[in-house]
């Protein structure tokens, strides 16, 4: 039979198991305090999101950060996102209009009446959702003829000037 392994810390004998498991000091709390390496948790900053906690031992964490796998990931969309160094200032390209005239359509005049615009946009600025709007102005303002299809137009258009 083998000499016992003694412990480093109290000399005491060690358990074969924890010789097998590469301990070289007991279970004594005494003995576990000069070594005890705790649980370190790292946090690791996200940009706009929450941080990342990583438990891991400092080493590892060295390794995975000089490994690249905490840098900023590169999210843009495109193939040559980024390529080229300096960010071009040039003018987009035109593309060819249609053939034989103006590249643009004439923007249709808005369907409804500089007093229907002033009253869904008085409603609405008061609160008034699109069927209280037509409601209301069926009782004030019969006249105008609103129905909550037009109101909601009225309202998605950009504003009069």
């Amino acid at each position: 039979m083998s000499d016992p392994i003694t412990c480093i810390e109290c000399g005491g004998p060690l358990l074969e198991e924890r010789v097998e498991l590469g301990y070289r000091y007991c279970t004594r709390p005494e003995c576990q305090a000069p070594h005890h390496r705790g649980t370190v948790v790292t946090a690791i900053g996200n940009n706009k999101s929450a941080d990342t906690l990583i438990v891991a031992d400092p080493e590892e964490i060295a390794r995975r950060g000089e490994a690249g796998e905490f840098a900023r990931k590169d999210t843009g969309v495109g193939l040559d996102y980024r390529s080229g160094g300096a960010v071009s200032r040039s003018r987009p390209t035109r593309r060819p209009g249609p053939a034989g005239g103006h590249a643009l359509a004439p923007v249709p005049s808005p369907r409804w009446s500089a007093d229907q615009d002033k009253v869904v946009r008085l409603y609405h600025d008061m609160g008034l959702i699109p069927s209280q709007i037509v409601e209301r102005a069926r009782r004030n303002n019969p006249r105008l003829g609103l129905t909550e299809r037009r109101v909601v137009q009225i309202l998605s258009a950009p504003p009069r000037r």
